[in-house]
């Protein structure tokens, strides 16, 4: 097999192509990768537009199998899956009205990470107290450890940075000089209200301690699952479906449902059809009411229970025998603050009578087989966007990777997400999962960070006015199929219009979300 990658990538290199770090995994999993480089070069030399690098996208339009393997393959229907809600918020929300309920929160956010930086970093064993180190009475030249939660951050008068920390214990100011520009660099990516082990030498008044070394909580490396064999069996990925806007792809979003019925694609992307089990939905399954300045404008449903049901409409068509996984997004019907218990059932009723989909609070972990996914909105990226340099609306995979450093799904207090003071921090990251999953920035964007995938599922809204007015530019109509017996993506296919995937020409009803269809919903809710 190893022998066969290498001439796959000899292949692909002398014809002039690079390939991603993701489609070489897909070929290393493979006994027949040269026979696939061929077929994919010699797909890509018949395009007028050639690509300069091969994804798994590309590699998955020109694998396909022959039929008799499809003839092989058990229904998906006969096949029973393992699957387990291993936390939902809904049932765990007990807010405290008062000011003794945001302390508890904080406490208890402070005792989570504590424990997760000393179980789980070796270099932060043997991290004292604020009270400890201020005491320190061996000479500077020792370095010292601490753990504390950042209270405040600011820019030094000489340059560099001061950081106020504080612990159970008390408060102590932490200097990043300007000398050291790479510590420097590092420091600059410290946000208010995480927490953080800072190495250091204590100065001779006690007050403050010169900054060494910065430490975050982290993931551990994981390559637990590299040797599993793939089962083919699949959860699609999705969110930010928007319905209601008038900039919801009714067309874009009518092909998938196609899709998922084995009517079009390619007969590798029928055959991937034929093997989904589950559909994941990220929040913002509809458009909502009075989300942001001018929405009234852009609505093309101005009922919210009527976008529930055509939302309902739209799922409807999907097997029966796929389950449909939802949680909510800042445009849906539930508690703004996180964690966010599921959708308020008053409101989406058709969708709890479907008896094929599962609603449950933001965030939320699930087992799906041999597969552990986190599933958020990802409200705050729009935090970690505005406050940690570097990461960008376009690569939003990046800034999922900044909340999983500080196992944290919402580190920054005070700014654009909102939380609820709850006894307990149900936002710190304990259980690292196979799949972290989320969408709200509305590009797509996936990459593997320590053994996790991260996926940013994008939107099925085109870009609207209040969109062009904060500078976003969506990239929609992505959908991303993982194969829940490894964790690993088995092809991403493009719904939008840009793409090859066409609509049978025959025609037996209206599509949902017609002008037709909108007149009906209407009429039945009078």
């Amino acid at each position: 097999m190893k022998n066969d990658l290498r001439k796959a990538i000899a292949k692909i290199v002398a014809a002039g192509f690079q390939i991603s770090p993701e489609a070489l995994d897909m070929l290393s999993r493979r006994d027949d990768a040269y026979d696939i480089a061929c077929k994919v070069i010699e797909g890509i030399s018949k395009m007028e537009d050639k690509p300069l690098i091969i994804t798994p996208e590309i590699i998955s339009n020109f694998d396909v199998k022959k039929e008799e393997e499809n003839e092989e393959l058990i229904d998906i229907r006969e096949i029973k899956i393992e699957e387990t809600i291993l936390f939902d918020p809904t049932e765990h929300i007990f807010t405290e009205s008062d000011i003794t309920g945001f302390i508890n929160y904080f406490i208890s956010r402070f005792k989570k990470i504590r424990k997760i930086l000393m179980s789980e970093r070796f270099d932060v064993r043997g991290a004292i107290t604020i009270k400890q180190a201020k005491n320190w009475s061996i000479t500077r030249r020792d370095k010292v450890k601490i753990i504390g939660m950042v209270a405040n951050k600011k820019k030094a008068s000489g340059g560099g940075l001061i950081l106020e920390l504080e612990d159970l214990t008390g408060i102590i100011n932490a200097v990043v000089t300007e000398r050291n520009k790479e510590l420097l660099r590092k420091a600059e990516k410290i946000i208010k209200d995480e927490v953080i082990c800072i190495e250091g030498r204590i100065t001779g008044s006690g007050e403050a301690i010169l900054v060494t070394d910065v430490m975050w909580p982290e993931i551990p490396i994981s390559g637990k699952r590299i040797r599993e064999e793939p089962e083919n069996i699949y959860a699609v990925l999705i969110s930010d479906l928007h319905i209601g806007s008038r900039f919801f792809m009714r067309s874009a979003f009518n092909r998938f449902i196609l899709w998922i019925n084995g009517r079009i694609g390619t007969e590798k992307q029928k055959r991937i059809a034929r093997r989904v089990k589950y559909i994941i939905i990220a929040g913002d399954i509809v458009d909502g009411i009075g989300v942001y300045p001018g929405q009234e404008k852009e609505l093309l449903v101005k009922d919210l229970k009527i976008q529930y049901k055509m939302a309902a409409e739209y799922l409807a068509q999907i097997p029966e025998y796929i389950t449909i996984i939802i949680i909510p997004g800042n445009h849906d019907a539930t508690r703004q603050a996180l964690p966010s218990p599921a959708i308020f059932q008053d409101y989406a009723t058709p969708l709890y009578d479907m008896k094929n989909i599962r609603i449950l609070g933001d965030p939320a972990y699930i087992r799906l087989y041999k597969t552990t996914f986190l599933i958020t909105h990802g409200k705050s990226l729009d935090d970690i966007l505005a406050k940690v340099p570097g990461v960008r609306y376009d690569r939003p995979a990046q800034a999922m990777i900044e909340l999983l450093r500080r196992r944290h799904l919402a580190p920054v207090y005070g700014e654009r997400t909102q939380l609820a003071p709850e006894a307990e921090d149900l936002l710190v990251i304990e259980r690292i999962p196979d799949v972290f999953h989320a969408g709200h920035i509305h590009t797509y964007e996936y990459l593997n960070y320590r053994g996790v995938l991260i996926v940013n599922s994008g939107t099925w809204q085109e870009q609207t006015d209040y969109m062009k007015s904060m500078g976003v530019k969506p990239n929609p109509g992505k959908v991303t199929i993982v194969d829940i017996s490894t964790g690993r993506i088995e092809s991403v296919i493009d719904f939008s219009e840009k793409q090859e995937i066409k609509i049978p020409t025959e025609n037996t009803q209206a599509p949902v979300g017609s002008s037709d269809s909108i007149q009906n919903f209407r009429r039945s809710n009078q």
